[in-house]
C-alpha cells in the first residue's frame, strides 16, 4: 500500500479536474476522477488523515459543478463519473458538511440517474462491456442517494437487475470475453461492483454471478496471459494486462487462489515502479486497483492453490486454444490462437492468428488496438463494421498486419466465423481451425492446424483448396525480432525456406515447407501507408507468398523452434508437417 498512499498524497497539491471534451466525450476526465477519488477515499480510511478527505471533497464539488457528466451517446463517461462520485460520497460521508452532501447527491441524481431514465439507454440491452460499466456506475449512484431519492434509486436498481443478463451473455459458455482481455478487465471490474451493490441492497445478486461462463472467465483470462506476462491481445487489446480487482473477487468467491498467480506478480512489479511525474500524467488504466483491498485473500484460508491445466480450449463467439509447457516459468513455451469473426464489437480481421513465446521472448506478436481518438479525430469511420467500412483500411485492424493468411491481398470476410473444429490436450496437443467462412468467395476450403510439441517446437500447417490458378496466398507472422533469411531450396515437389529470428539474446528458427515454390521475405510494419495509421516501431512481418497451381490446391507447413544457447539446433522431423490435417491425431472439439 506504500506506493498507493504516495499516489494519493501526490494529488493533494494539484488543482481539481476541469471539464474537457475529447471528441464528444469527457471519458478521460471521468477516469481520472475514478482514480483520484478512490485513492483519496481509501487512504483517508487507512491513515485517518483528514487532508485526504478534504481533497476528495474538493474534487467531488468541482465535478458536481460541471454542466454535465458527458453525453448519452455512449453513457460511459457519465457512468464512470457516477461511480467515482458515488464511492467518494459514501466513503467520505462523515467528512462532508450538510451543504456538500446535498450538492454532491443532487449532482448524482440530476447528471446521471435522471439522464439514464430519460435517455433511450441503449446500453441497457448491449451485449458488451457497455452494459456492466453503465449499469454498475448507475447502481453505485443509486445506492449513494437511496435515502434522499428512494423511488428513483429503486427504479435504477430494478433496471440494473433486469438488464444485466444482456451484458452477462458475452461470457458464455467458457468465459472467453470476445472483446479481448482488456475489455474483460473493464467490463468485469464494473460487473463485480454491480453484483456487490445488488447483494448489499437485496441480500442476493439474484443468481447473476452464476451466469454461464462468468466465474469461469477468471481462469480464461489467466490462460490468455503468456509466460512473459503479456496478453494474447486479440481484438482491441494491448499487450499489457491490467490489475483487476475482479480477479481477487472471483478468486475469493470460488476459493481458487491459483487465479491470482499473474495478478500477485503484477502487483509486486507495480509497487516497485516509480511514481508518474504528476497525477495528471498518471495512466488511466488500473483505476479501480484500490478495491483489491476489499477482496484480499483471507489469511485464515487453508485452501491450496491447484495448477491450472497447461492446455485449454474456450468456446464462444471468439473461440481460443492455448498451450503452454509450464506455469510459473518465464522461459516456458506458449502458443495461443483464435477463431471468431471481424463483425463483432472491437474485433479485428485476425481469425487464425496466434502469438508464440519461448525462452522468455514473445516471437509472434499482435499489434493490438490503435488509440480511438487518434483515428476519430482524423475522420475515420471507426465503428462501422460493414465489409466496405473505412475501419478496415486501418493497418492494425485488418488482416495484413496479423499472423494469419491472406488471399490476393483481399480483406477477410467480416461476417465469416472461423471455428476451432478440433482440440487435443494429450498425446499431440493442438488445434485445427476452419477458416473457410473467412475466405468465402476467395477459396472453397481453408484450414489451419497447430501442433504444440512441448519444449521442442510448434508446427503450423495450412491447407487451401478451391483457388484459381495464379492466386496468391500470403502466410505472415508479425514479430519484433531481427530476421536473417536463408536461400530457399527445392527438393522434388517440396520447397523449403528458413529464417532465424534474434531478440534479447535468444534465437528462433522458422522453417517453411510448401507444395509450391515459396520463400520467406521481410516486410516492414513500422510505417503503414495511411496518414491516420499509428507507427509500429520495430515491427516487421515474416511473410511467404505462394502462387496457386492449376489444381487450385496448396499446402504449407511452418515450424517455430527456439534455439538453445548450449548447442546447435536439433533437427525437426515432424511427420505431421507432411500429413494432411484430416489425418492429424487431434480430436474434434466439444
Amino acid at each position: 500500500m506504500q506506493r498507493s498512499e504516495l499516489e494519493a498524497r501526490a494529488i493533494l497539491p494539484i488543482q481539481p479536474l476541469t471539464y474537457k471534451l475529447e471528441g464528444k466525450s469527457i471519458l478521460k476526465v471521468s477516469r481520472h476522477a475514478v482514480r483520484r477519488i478512490l485513492l483519496l477515499s481509501l487512504h483517508y480510511h487507512l491513515t485517518g488523515d483528514t487532508k485526504l478527505a478534504q481533497r476528495g471533497k474538493e474534487e467531488m464539488l468541482a465535478i458536481s459543478a460541471f454542466t454535465d457528466w458527458g453525453g448519452p451517446r455512449t453513457f460511459l463517461d457519465i457512468a464512470e463519473m457516477t461511480a467515482a462520485v458515488a464511492i467518494g460520497y459514501d466513503w467520505l460521508y462523515d467528512q462532508l458538511d450538510a451543504t456538500s452532501r446535498k450538492t454532491i447527491a443532487a449532482a448524482i441524481t440530476d447528471k446521471a440517474l435522471r439522464v439514464a431514465i430519460t435517455d433511450s439507454a441503449s446500453f441497457a440491452r448491449a451485449e458488451s462491456n457497455w452494459n456492466p460499466v453503465c449499469l454498475g456506475g448507475l447502481a453505485l449512484g443509486a445506492l449513494a442517494v437511496a435515502e434522499a431519492e428512494p423511488k428513483l434509486a429503486s427504479q435504477i436498481l430494478d433496471a440494473a437487475k433486469s438488464f444485466n443478463p444482456y451484458g452477462l451473455k458475452v461470457y458464455a459458455p467458457d468465459g472467453v470475453y470476445f472483446e479481448g482481455g482488456a475489455y474483460w478487465s473493464y467490463g468485469t471490474d464494473y460487473e463485480v461492483l454491480l453484483l456487490q451493490v445488488l447483494e448489499s441492497v437485496f441480500g442476493t445478486d439474484g443468481g447473476l454471478s452464476q451466469s454461464p461462463g462468468f466465474l469461469a472467465s477468471g481462469a480464461a483470462l489467466n490462460h490468455q496471459i503468456g509466460p512473459t506476462g503479456a496478453f494474447f491481445n486479440f481484438s482491441d487489446c494491448g499487450e499489457k494486462p491490467m490489475l483487476d480487482p475482479a480477479m481477487w473477487w472471483i478468486s475469493r468467491k470460488l476459493k481458487q487462489p491459483e487465479l491470482l498467480g499473474h495478478m500477485q506478480l503484477m502487483l509486486e512489479n507495480y509497487s516497485a515502479l516509480k511514481l508518474p511525474p504528476s497525477p495528471e500524467t498518471a495512466s488511466t488504466t488500473d483505476l479501480l486497483l484500490p478495491l483489491v483491498a476489499l477482496w484480499w485473500p483471507d489469511r485464515k484460508s487453508t485452501t491450496t492453490a491447484k495448477p491450472l491445466p497447461l492446455n485449454w480450449y474456450g468456446r464462444g463467439p471468439v473461440p481460443l486454444a492455448v498451450f503452454r509447457s509450464a506455469w510459473n516459468d518465464p522461459q516456458a513455451m506458449y502458443l495461443a490462437l483464435k477463431g471468431g469473426k471481424a463483425s463483432l464489437t472491437h474485433a479485428h480481421m485476425d481469425a487464425g492468428s496466434f502469438v508464440f513465446e519461448a525462452n522468455g521472448v514473445r516471437w509472434a506478436h499482435d499489434l493490438g488496438m490503435q488509440d480511438y481518438y487518434s483515428l476519430e479525430s482524423k475522420g475515420v469511420d471507426l465503428w462501422n463494421l460493414a465489409q466496405d467500412s473505412q475501419r478496415w483500411t486501418v493497418f492494425r485492424l485488418n488482416n495484413s498486419s496479423h499472423s494469419t493468411l491472406s488471399i490476393n491481398a483481399q480483406l477477410h470476410r467480416v461476417d465469416g466465423k472461423a471455428s476451432i473444429t478440433h482440440f487435443s490436450s494429450a498425446k499431440v496437443p493442438g488445434a485445427i481451425v476452419d477458416l473457410s467462412p473467412v475466405f468465402e468467395g476467395q477459396a472453397s476450403k481453408v484450414t489451419r492446424g497447430f501442433a504444440f510439441r512441448s519444449g521442442s517446437h510448434v508446427l503450423v500447417r495450412d491447407e487451401v483448396d478451391g483457388l484459381r490458378a495464379g492466386d496468391t496466398v500470403r502466410w505472415a507472422m508479425l514479430t519484433k525480432a531481427e530476421i536473417a533469411l536463408s536461400d530457399a531450396t527445392a527438393k522434388g515437389s517440396k520447397t523449403t525456406s528458413e529464417a532465424v529470428l534474434s531478440q534479447d539474446g535468444q534465437k528462433l528458427r522458422v522453417q517453411l515447407v510448401s507444395s509450391v515454390a515459396a520463400k520467406f521475405e521481410i516486410v516492414s510494419a513500422e510505417t503503414p501507408k495511411n496518414s491516420f495509421d499509428a507507427p509500429n516501431p520495430g515491427a516487421r512481418l515474416l511473410v511467404a507468398n505462394l502462387t496457386a497451381p492449376s489444381s487450385g490446391r496448396l499446402n504449407l507447413s511452418v515450424t517455430l523452434q527456439a534455439i538453445s544457447q548450449s548447442g546447435p539446433p536439433k533437427p525437426v522431423d515432424d511427420k505431421l508437417a507432411k500429413t494432411n490435417l484430416s489425418r492429424w491425431p487431434i480430436k474434434p472439439a466439444r
